[in-house]
């Protein structure tokens, strides 16, 4: 997917992707601008308040200009990992366990995610191209998304 952000200074956390659970986000992609990344944030089971993963890549907000950022998440249900990508690639630090008890109870959000008090952290920007895969795509497929490069492999 490609998310753009209203400011270049957001004033809190913003989520642009969530998938969740009963009573909290099986996982969530969010722009935190006190760190100035994009993270992939990951609890440990499906309550809340539940102690967190977060995994993150650093990049400044774009502030409304140019195209954003293609975000991308995927999910290896053999290995229980799942990673981050920004612009086509990730790094060791965006990558996090997902506990195999932990099931999702709902559609995939966009523009926003769960919070302690109900849906919250509400995206002021854009979200374009959002695709969802069967299986999970390699490193190498992820550089081509969103650029017209075609349907992933899934060999």
């Amino acid at each position: 997917m490609a998310a753009r952000l209203a400011h270049r200074a957001p004033p809190r956390p913003m989520t642009v992707l969530s998938l969740p659970g009963q009573h909290t986000d099986a996982f969530k992609v969010r722009y935190e601008p006190t760190a100035h990344s994009w993270q992939l944030v990951v609890p440990e089971r499906d309550e809340a308040g539940a102690p967190e993963r977060v995994v993150s890549q650093i990049v400044p907000a774009d502030g409304g200009e140019g195209q954003g950022h293609r975000l991308a998440v995927v999910y290896d249900d053999g290995s229980d990992t799942i990673k981050l990508y920004v612009d086509g690639y990730t790094n060791a630090g965006a990558t996090a366990d997902l506990p195999r008890t932990w099931r999702a109870t709902g559609p995939l959000q966009i523009g926003r995610g769960l919070t302690a008090e109900g849906p919250g952290e509400y995206l002021r920007g854009d979200v374009d191209e959002v695709q969802a895969y069967a299986g999970a795509l390699r490193d190498r497929d992820i550089p081509a998304l969103g650029h017209g490069g075609g349907e992933p492999c899934l060999c």
